[in-house]
């Protein structure tokens, strides 16, 4: 990302384990310039694509709600059934004809309903409804997914930042033991001060050790998520915001998302559902049309070769079953409305803290940018006084340059996943939240009124250069 300060640092030449070191990294960066770049846009495809277990079942929850769509429809359609008998049977002794002794016949019948007031259209439509939540329930599921890649993408990143931050910390502890040893063979040190060293030198090791476990948690979970394997080392992770997010009319984000949350809506439409089936419910009659023909082996006075005809039903008493249900029927009614009085007071609430956690947010890179502008600055002047032989090394210079480049990317992502969770919670794409101008562009939300105080946003607050931002070229995302 801006390791390139760091080369010019270096170029200039340093001796010892930090050369070693610095030409080590300046190789990986060349190495894995082609394989190491991975774009935000590039990891959402990949997991979009692959999907994991948790996408698999919301899948299955829209097939099981497409086939009771499916069997609410095939109320409407015709049925036919066929039924067919051979027996043999001893006759009476006073039966007419004493041979007749088996008998074959079947009967084939065709029933089309007509009408049955409204119970078929009920079930149908509110497994339609139950379809179209089954498909938000995948989005939202989808979009979860897609949130925690954003994040385990930035938390790779900044990972793979601190675990050269701890490894330069335990390369100079063990120098630092190791003059301590020298030392106390020359008489220089007593045997504390080299108990003390070595205590440092192991505790950042053990430092490192967990980061590098950490790492690689991060790594395989998003790993799975993508269905790919990751570079060895992330190189260039996206550059922060350049410009100040504009304040928008946080009333007015309120009711978008309250409008548009995807979850909101599935607790909507299995209200509307449930009230559907309730209305169909009851003791009401159907009415069929039906067409049959038969046949048989044996003579039957008054048998019929075909009939036509239509038949009413009507079940005038179920022993209160109809009652229980649609009571039972109304009680989840009242305990989603419940639900969705709760959510969005929830949303409402969330939707506040996200415009305030924008703001905290960009602040966070602001301030990141200061302390990276600084550790450059000074590992530069640390840097000339190494070559004029004034400083024997460039002591913590490197370490926290590192860290602080570290800490940038963990500002960075903090920003961006803020970001994608509003559009989430409006129910767009959370990579849409990475567009510029989203808000007031995509939402077509209003720029809040002037008049509120918001401190100056910059380095250097109350300085000349107050006003000003260290900008860089923001890569594409």
């Amino acid at each position: 990302m801006r390791r390139v300060s760091i080369n010019r640092a270096l170029s200039s030449g340093c001796a010892g384990i930090v050369f070693v070191v610095g030409v080590w990294l300046s190789g990986s960066a060349i190495a894995q310039d082609e394989s190491g770049v991975m774009s935000v846009k590039d990891v959402l495809a990949a997991i979009e694509a692959n999907g994991d277990f948790a996408l698999t079942m919301a899948a299955a929850d829209i097939a099981i709600a497409q086939a009771r769509l499916d069997e609410a429809t095939s109320g409407l359609m015709p049925r036919l059934s066929l039924s067919a008998t051979s027996q043999l049977y001893r006759p009476s002794p006073t039966h007419t004809y004493p041979d007749d002794n088996a008998e074959a016949f079947g009967n084939l019948e065709v029933v089309q309903p007509l009408f049955d007031f409204g119970k078929t259209g009920a079930e149908m439509d509110a497994a339609g409804i139950e379809v179209a939540a089954a498909k938000d329930a995948e989005s939202t599921v989808r979009n979860t997914m897609l949130l925690e890649g954003l994040a385990l993408y930035f938390n790779l990143h900044a990972s793979e930042l601190q675990l050269r931050v701890l490894e330069e910390s335990n390369t100079s502890a063990y120098l630092t033991w190791n003059r301590a040893k020298e030392n106390l063979s020359l008489g220089r040190a007593s045997p504390l001060d080299v108990a003390q060293a070595l205590n440092v030198a192991e505790r950042t090791r053990l430092d490192f050790y967990r980061e590098r476990t950490r790492n690689a948690a991060y790594r395989l979970r998003l790993q799975e998520l993508m269905g790919t394997a990751l570079p060895e080392e992330l190189i260039t992770p996206p550059e922060p915001p350049v410009d100040r997010p504009v304040e928008v009319d946080r009333d007015g984000f309120a009711e978008q998302v309250i409008s548009r949350n995807l979850e909101l809506q599935i607790l909507d439409k299995q209200v509307e559902a449930l009230a559907m089936r309730r209305d169909g419910l009851g003791a009401l009659p159907s009415l069929d049309a039906f067409g049959a023909v038969g046949a048989t082996s044996r003579e039957i006075r008054g048998r019929n070769d075909y009939a036509v005809g239509a038949r009413l039903s009507w079940p005038i008493f179920d022993g209160g079953v109809t009652d229980a249900r649609k009571m039972r029927m109304a009680a989840q009614t009242s305990r989603l409305l419940a639900q969705r009085e709760a959510k969005k007071s929830e949303l409402r609430m969330q939707a506040y803290q996200y415009l305030m956690e924008r703001g905290d947010a960009y602040q966070q890179v602001i301030a990141a940018l200061a302390a990276f502008d600084y550790s450059d600055k000074n590992l530069l002047m640390r840097q000339q006084l190494y070559d004029q032989e004034r400083v024997a090394d460039l002591g913590s210079a490197m370490v926290e340059h590192t860290a602080s480049e570290a800490e940038l990317v963990r500002a960075t992502g903090a920003y961006y996943l803020v970001m994608a969770r509003i559009a989430a919670v409006l129910g767009e794409h959370p990579g849409r939240g990475l567009e510029p101008d989203f808000l007031t562009q995509t939402i077509g939300l209003q720029v809040a009124p002037e008049g509120e105080f918001i401190p100056k946003a910059g380095t250097g607050f109350g300085q000349d250069d107050q006003d000003e931002v260290i900008k860089k070229p923001a890569e594409k995302l």
